[in-house]
């Protein structure tokens, strides 16, 4: 066999194995049910490009590109004029996350802090949309202060 074949056909071999790994590697790293572990996404203003939120978890599962299902959810919430400053920190066990809509709801436990440790809250069956600025808690919510609240409450 002549060097110059010998070559082609080594070359044509190499091109196959790549091709056949990257094929590989990309169907098992770009399935949309395969967890990804330490999960961290952040979201933006789309005025002035300012990070408006921080979403992590230990697992993540993306569901479809509009539904993310996150595990152990840490969720920080930033303000306009501070986005390095988490002004609230909420967590739950498990979550369902639609980053384009900015809005995360549960069913399970969900526990509330603001950055000044001023309150917290714990309830269950909840959803955050960031767009109003909004938590609801549907159902067990608790609210404590640790501050004084002056004179609203005689």
């Amino acid at each position: 066999m002549s060097s110059r074949l010998f070559s082609l056909l080594l070359a044509g071999v190499g091109l196959w194995a790549a091709v056949a790994v990257t094929a590989w590697a990309r169907d098992d790293a770009m399935r949309p049910d395969a967890p990804i572990n330490k999960f961290r996404l952040p979201g933006f203003d789309d005025a002035t490009g300012n990070r408006t939120w921080l979403l992590s978890g230990d697992e993540a599962i993306v569901k479809n590109p509009e539904e993310i299902e996150v595990t152990a959810m840490v969720l920080k919430t930033y303000g306009a004029d501070d986005p390095v400053t988490a002004q609230t920190t909420i967590q739950s066990p498990l979550a369902i996350i639609y980053p384009k809509e900015g809005i995360a709801w549960g069913t399970g436990l969900i526990t509330i802090h603001d950055r000044h440790d001023a309150y917290s809250i714990v309830g269950e069956n909840w959803a955050w949309h960031n767009k109003e600025h909004k938590i609801t808690i549907n159902q067990d919510a608790r609210v404590t202060f640790r501050e004084s609240l002056g004179s609203i409450i005689d």
